[in-house]
């Protein structure tokens, strides 16, 4: 009975450890397809992003281009002198407006031009289609990321800029950009309504700040939100230089 009592202990000792490495392997593999669900939107979302931007620079950014060059052409005479004056500085904002938005969209732009400038022209187009005003520091070390990394923290601050345009009602933003040999800090913090961090779930359903972390898990980066109500908002993003997009 001894023996057969230390055999059933035994047994079940050793289901419970199968049991519990299959709990463990079903929860890394639903991890695994979770993230490369994620990645494979992203890509789709970046080639439709991709897509606009070309479409914006051959073909819109063109037909205002022409408009703009007919109008320099025309002779400015009487009361129409000052009308076509007008219209073309309206062209030229157009043109000015689409390619901001054309490098807003392209990933190939973002790593061109760098994370820094891409989310200085980023704020720029947030007061200039708002009456909010943005403050941006940065230090003079240039962080090194791969295309993927780069575009995925840019889409970060993308959808935390779009979340205080549509919920914040915010007159103010803030964001700092800092650096050294081993990571990249992101700091955004608005001066808006904020919100009850116990609702923080269902604030992330609402608002997209779960799929901004979820983006931020992608590259192994680190994020923090905080925030009161009646005292804004601050998101914290942490990337180390040597981090790769998770397959």
């Amino acid at each position: 009975m001894l023996l057969f009592v230390i055999f059933f202990y035994l047994m079940m000792l050793q289901l419970h450890r199968r049991r519990i490495t299959h709990q463990q392997e079903m929860h890394e593999l639903t991890i695994q397809y979770e993230r490369t669900l994620l990645q494979s939107q992203l890509e789709i979302q970046e080639q439709t992003f991709r897509n606009i931007s070309q479409e914006i620079h051959d073909n819109i950014g063109q037909v205002l281009s022409l408009a703009k060059l007919n109008l320099n052409s025309l002779e400015n005479v009487g009361q129409s002198a000052e009308k076509i004056n007008v219209t073309e500085e309206l062209l030229g904002k157009a043109l000015s407006d689409l390619r901001d938005i054309s490098r807003s969209l392209s990933g190939e732009k973002i790593s061109e031009i760098g994370l820094q400038n891409a989310i200085q022209n980023e704020l720029r187009m947030v007061e200039r289609i708002t009456k909010m005003k943005c403050f941006f520091k940065y230090d003079s070390f240039t962080p090194q990321f791969s295309k993927e990394v780069n575009t995925i923290i840019f889409r970060m601050v993308q959808e935390i800029l779009n979340n205080i345009i549509k919920h914040a009602k915010a007159s103010k933003i803030n964001v700092t950009l800092a650096s050294n040999e081993q990571q990249t800090s992101i700091h955004i913090k608005d001066d808006g309504t904020g919100f009850n961090p116990e609702t923080l779930d269902k604030v992330n359903t609402g608002i997209g700040l779960g799929n901004i972390k979820k983006r931020c898990d992608l590259i192994h980066g680190i994020c923090t939100i905080n925030s009161r109500s009646g005292e804004g908002t601050s998101v914290d993003i942490a990337v180390r230089h040597d981090q790769k997009v998770s397959a």
